[in-house]
């Protein structure tokens, strides 16, 4: 199960005394280079979690990991709302908007457990895992159009967190 919520929700959501901070590791996509050197050699970038995939094919957003409680994962979107979060269970998608509570341990108990119980009715979604998402782009073009791709890529990878070491 995923939440995905805004900075804001994320900030109040880390009060829970077993919230973990992701300390980078789902920054950590798939990096390799094909070719020769010298010949077209193409930089190609896979990303790792498949959340993150699955969010990016259905919003068009990209998320970053915050942390997690236990199997619960935390991922920030800005796009989303200030008090405004998402809950996915596998092709099911809850949307909530936070009005207030003064314990939001107990506040995110009971919608986990209405969730659990049945109670509540999802929004089904459509979940493409077929589909990968890669950036590839070939060193032995023109200057010109080398570094337009070059920029196009390092805006997308920005957008996921992802910088290139110069």
């Amino acid at each position: 199960m995923e939440i995905v919520a805004s900075s804001n929700m994320i900030r109040r959501f880390r009060a829970i005394k077993e919230f973990e901070m992701d300390l980078g590791l789902s920054k950590t996509h798939e990096v390799k280079k094909e070719g020769a050197k010298g010949q077209s050699q193409q930089i190609t970038i896979q990303i790792r979690d498949p959340f993150i995939k699955r969010y990016k094919l259905l919003t068009n957003s990209y998320l970053i990991k915050s942390g997690n409680i236990g199997s619960l994962d935390f991922y920030t979107d800005n796009s989303i709302g200030y008090d405004r979060f998402k809950i996915y269970e596998e092709d099911k998608e809850y949307v909530f908007e936070y009005k207030g509570a003064s314990n939001i341990r107990e506040y995110l108990s009971d919608i986990l457990d209405k969730i659990l119980s049945g109670e509540m009715a999802p929004n089904n979604l459509e979940m493409n895992m077929e589909e990968e998402m890669k950036f590839n782009f070939d060193k032995n073009l023109p200057q010109g159009e080398f570094l337009q791709k070059r920029n196009e890529m390092e805006e997308e990878m920005a957008k996921m967190g992802v910088s290139l070491k110069k």
